[in-house]
């Protein structure tokens, strides 16, 4: 009983301290059908911290995104089968930003401005961004008579996080329609100080958000 209290105590911190961030995305009911091939184009991500990617991926301090590339071309594939990927970084200038609404707000999703005949649908990820910040958490303890045993006291605490983020949207090639848009923020709890595994983690979230919803997961 006291575990389910807790847990109980702990969905309920959740919602009120941090929202349980769920995917934040817009899909076309039309978009209906998975596509057989995909292409993932990015601009180039921003590291908050230099020295962050010199201690955990020093092969990649000045290219970095050819260590992103290779990231999401190895795991993509684990949130959706049967379909064939590429992906590809280009140059800033091939993308624009326009204001779309999500959960009654205007954010800046992508649009690009040329689209190859080499995929169905295309992927767009643009100012994504790698760092580390703070976020308020839940923290429980138990409290009841002579401060031993009985009810949940929850409060509020400060994790450190390893965080990516940014804005994606979905094209179809033979339209050129939005399909899907959205933005996505992936974290990585860490106590002293971030590792390799949180920028691998942070990356595999992120690619979760941006798939769930669509036909693709």
């Amino acid at each position: 009983m006291r575990k389910l209290k807790f847990a109980v105590a702990m969905a309920f911190a959740c919602a009120i301290l941090i929202g349980c961030a769920a995917p934040r995305s817009v899909v076309d009911p039309s978009w209906t059908q998975k596509p057989g091939k995909v292409k993932v184009v990015f601009t180039e991500p921003f590291v908050a911290n230099p020295d962050d990617l010199q201690d955990d991926l020093p092969d990649y301090v000045n290219n970095f995104p050819d260590w992103f590339k290779a990231q999401v071309e190895a795991n993509i594939g684990k949130y959706s089968s049967g379909v064939n990927f590429s992906v590809e970084r280009i140059s800033a200038d091939m993308v624009s930003a326009e204001a779309a609404s999500l959960d009654g707000v205007n954010i800046k999703v992508p649009k690009i401005k040329q689209m190859d005949n080499d995929a169905d649908i295309y992927l767009v990820l643009n100012d994504v961004w790698f760092g580390r910040t703070e976020a308020e958490s839940a923290c429980a303890g138990s409290f009841g008579a002579g401060g031993v045993g009985g009810g949940m006291m929850v409060g509020g605490c400060v994790s450190k996080q390893f965080t990516a983020k940014g804005n994606f949207a979905y094209f179809d090639v033979k339209t050129g329609k939005r399909v899907a848009y959205g933005d996505f923020e992936a974290n990585s709890s860490y106590t002293f100080a971030v590792s390799q595994g949180d920028w691998e983690s942070v990356v595999l979230g992120a690619l979760d958000k941006m798939l769930s919803n669509t036909p693709l997961k």
